[in-house]
């Protein structure tokens, strides 16, 4: 069990840094939960079959932690030292105005759009994981999408 528990934490432990990341904007966070995201799998590590439904569920784990970080009497006491995180390097080939103009999107486009195009799950996938209706995740991928072009158009406008 040891191997395959190593080899699934070295396959997975980006995508799920990364969508930990997204959705709380804080490196520490983002540690913090791959940390307990993975504890979880080492827990039920048998009952999974093969590797897609493990993917699954470290998503819906990892957003299921996130929200409950937001939850937590601490987190909501907090307020940030500076106003902006550096963004995490979610892929070198991808563009970064694209990436900071993702990380401003409020969080339901935001997680909805990071699914879709950075984890390459399909719009039935992401409703199973956020537990969401496929047309509710259509309209935020379209609705998302709007903003992004918005947002980057205004950007090279002011440039």
């Amino acid at each position: 069990m040891n191997e395959e528990y190593t080899r699934i934490f070295n396959l997975f432990k980006n995508d799920i840094y990364r969508l930990a990341f997204s959705y709380t904007k804080n490196y520490l966070d983002s540690d913090d939960i791959v940390q307990s995201v993975f504890i979880k799998l080492y827990k039920n590590f048998d009952k999974f079959e093969d590797d897609t439904s493990i993917k699954k569920w470290l998503t819906r784990v990892t957003i299921n932690e996130c929200k409950t970080l937001f939850l937590s009497a601490w987190k909501r006491k907090m307020f940030p030292i500076t106003d902006k995180e550096e963004n995490v390097v979610m892929d070198q080939q991808k563009d970064s105005s694209l990436i900071d103009a993702l990380f401003q999107l409020p969080k339901k486009y935001r997680i909805v759009l990071f699914l879709f195009y950075y984890e390459d799950y399909k719009i039935k996938e992401i409703s199973e994981i956020l537990n969401v209706k496929e047309a509710t995740i259509k309209t935020r991928l379209t609705r998302g999408r709007s903003l992004l072009k918005n947002m980057l158009k205004g950007g090279i406008q002011n440039e």
